[in-house]
């Protein structure tokens, strides 16, 4: 008897030494699982990186002498490249004949009708017998211009153009069509036109009282009009839409991915002046992070599936030459890391320290960090910080990289090809001063680029538009954000977190309801995304009673965007097709051919 309640007493014991231990690890945020991969990494080695196959149906069309068409031939050109859509060139500058014999459709890309007079009764000719032509930029207001606008749907031109402020999509066109997206620093870039009664408006101005985007039937053939002058990369997404609208049947390769990375984070504390937080909770910077920002961000992970991706930073010194000096302190590196991998998340790099890969040789334009001593400092600086996280987070595979205020130079970038943990760098999309610029592309070392888009959480009108922008091109959503962003007032420090945190929410909230479908992704899965995305190939057969798809590079499964322009389809096989919005599907694909009914076609 005595010694079963012995026993019995044990059991109690480790009972609660077992809860006790549960009670310090949860406290300590330890308890988490590592998550499978909703779209790990693909490990074959022969991706192609954005291949158009078939004939080469699309045609186009600038002019190298004139500055406006070359600057917008460049941004036409990765849009195309994007879309999967096989083109070949036509210069006007090279005076050479046009032949549309071969062509299905046309990309416009050139505003003086001026300069190619003589092409434009074949153009317009080999519209009207069924060919589909973009004019993708606002057209000079010339006598030639008169002669042809009617073919256009304009009725009436002004003199000079017009000042677009904004821009609105008509619903059921471009997601996010329940928001007008004012543009920054406008300018007198559209025509100043009214369109004739049997153009089909898809797109104005925020008063609705200029449009924008517009088509138009000419004979057998359509003509879709881009009345939007600003071609940089923020806005490619306005073309891309245009151009779909063209064929009965648009279909081209997109991400599906949303990602959100916490740049320096987990890290030491960060420095700076903490007055506006002081000012606001009346705590210090360390007590902020933990008590208030933190659990914000992971309120934001339950309501939306946010899956973060924290870039880890080991120490804060500048050191760049010699013995680095090793963090011993790892306690709130716990804390935060464990809870954002609890969630969902992931730890990536960021660096040993925040000093850039970049050696002595490298000059910077505006930034002013230390350089590398010598191309091995530099490289045991990313050995040492991948040490020190695998050591807090064994089970993390420390895929993504991303550069220190997105500075990268050639020989950093070199490095990171070299190594064999980094699958994915994730710099910036858009260019300015020394940052890495990317495109979402497998670069030639198979390294997968994923640039983030949109960053802070002021989230200015430009950001919104470029967020918008992607979201109707590439279908992906990619932001970033520092805790340091708190302390510094050119991101927002002076106007405080409660308000940011409100800007925050307002974004997020924006973007599920524009594309509630869109998948939420850790960086890394992003990178899988991005793989599957440049590895996919479309070739498609319409008829007037079928869509047959055709894909090449399909590894398990990819996603198109598909518009669907005359009639409607039904009898899917070989995919699942999914209304986004209007006339716009998003087809997810698990086989290379998939078949179509098409179904009341005139």
């Amino acid at each position: 008897m005595k010694k079963t309640r012995f026993y019995d007493v044990i059991k109690v014991f480790i009972g609660f030494l077992l809860i006790f231990a549960l009670l310090i690890v949860e406290r300590n945020g330890i308890l988490y699982k590592m998550h499978t991969d909703e779209e790990p990494l693909l490990k074959v080695t022969n991706l192609s990186n954005k291949v158009a196959i078939g004939k080469k149906e699309c045609v186009l069309i600038t002019d190298s002498s004139e500055k406006n068409a070359s600057n917008a031939f460049v941004q036409f050109k990765q849009i195309l490249t994007d879309m999967r859509i096989a083109y070949e060139v036509y210069d006007i500058a090279q005076n050479k004949p046009l032949d549309m014999s071969n062509y299905k459709t046309a990309f416009v890309g050139i505003q003086n009708y001026d300069s190619m007079e003589d092409k434009l009764p074949t153009l317009m000719e080999w519209t009207k017998k069924g060919g589909r032509l973009l004019q993708a930029l606002p057209v000079y207001s010339t006598d030639v211009f008169k002669t042809y606008q009617e073919n256009l749907g304009i009725k009436e031109s002004q003199k000079g153009f017009f000042c677009l402020e904004d821009f609105k999509s008509k619903d059921g066109f471009m997601l996010g069509a329940q928001k007008t997206y004012p543009l920054v620093d406008p300018y007198e870039s559209s025509m100043n036109v009214s369109v004739t009664d049997d153009v089909k408006i898809f797109a104005t101005n925020g008063d609705e009282s200029l449009p924008v985007i517009w088509s138009k039937n000419l004979g057998q053939g359509k003509v879709v009009v881009c009345n939007f002058g600003y071609v940089t990369k923020a806005y490619r997404g306005i073309f891309s839409s245009a151009y779909s609208l063209l064929e009965d049947v648009c279909v081209y390769p997109v991400i599906n991915g949303s990602a959100y990375y916490l740049d320096d984070f987990p890290s030491p504390t960060p420095l700076g002046d903490g007055k506006y937080i002081k000012r606001d909770y009346k705590m210090d910077i360390a007590t902020f992070y933990s008590s208030r920002w933190w659990p914000d961000l992971l309120k934001f992970g339950d309501k939306y599936g946010n899956k973060y991706t924290g870039l880890i930073i080991e120490s804060y010194n500048d050191k760049t030459k010699g013995k680095l000096p090793g963090n011993q302190d790892i306690s709130s590196y716990q804390y935060f890391g464990n809870m954002l991998l609890k969630q969902g998340g992931e730890i990536g790099i960021h660096g040993y320290n925040h000093q850039p890969l970049c050696l002595q040789s490298y000059a910077y334009k505006v930034e002013k960090y230390h350089k590398w001593e010598s191309y091995k400092e530099m490289k045991y600086a990313v050995k040492k910080v991948k040490k020190f996280t695998k050591e807090i987070f064994p089970e993390s595979q420390l895929s993504v990289y991303v550069p220190p205020s997105n500075v990268l130079s050639s020989d950093g970038r070199k490095l990171l090809g070299e190594d064999k943990n980094i699958k994915v760098i994730a710099s910036t999309y858009f260019p300015g001063g020394d940052v890495y610029e990317q495109e979402f592309e497998i670069a030639k070392d198979g390294v997968v680029e994923t640039p983030r888009i949109i960053s802070s959480c002021i989230l200015d009108d430009h950001m919104r538009f470029s967020a918008f922008s992607e979201l109707n091109f590439h279908y992906v959503n990619s932001h970033f954000m520092h805790p340091d962003d708190l302390l510094d007032v050119d991101r927002g420090a002076d106007i405080g977190w409660e308000n940011l945190k409100g800007r925050f929410d307002n974004y997020m909230s924006w973007l599920q309801k524009s594309a509630p479908k869109l998948r939420n992704l850790t960086g890394t899965e992003l990178g899988g995304a991005v793989q599957r995305y440049c590895n996919l190939s479309v070739e498609k057969d319409i008829t007037k009673n079928s869509v047959n798809i055709n894909l090449k590079g399909l590894n398990d499964e990819a996603y198109c965007f598909v518009r669907v322009n005359e009639g409607d389809v039904s009898n899917i096989k070989g995919a699942k097709l999914e209304k986004l919005t209007g006339n716009l599907y998003i087809m997810k694909v698990k086989k290379d051919k998939v078949t179509m009914k098409r179904t009341g076609v005139k």
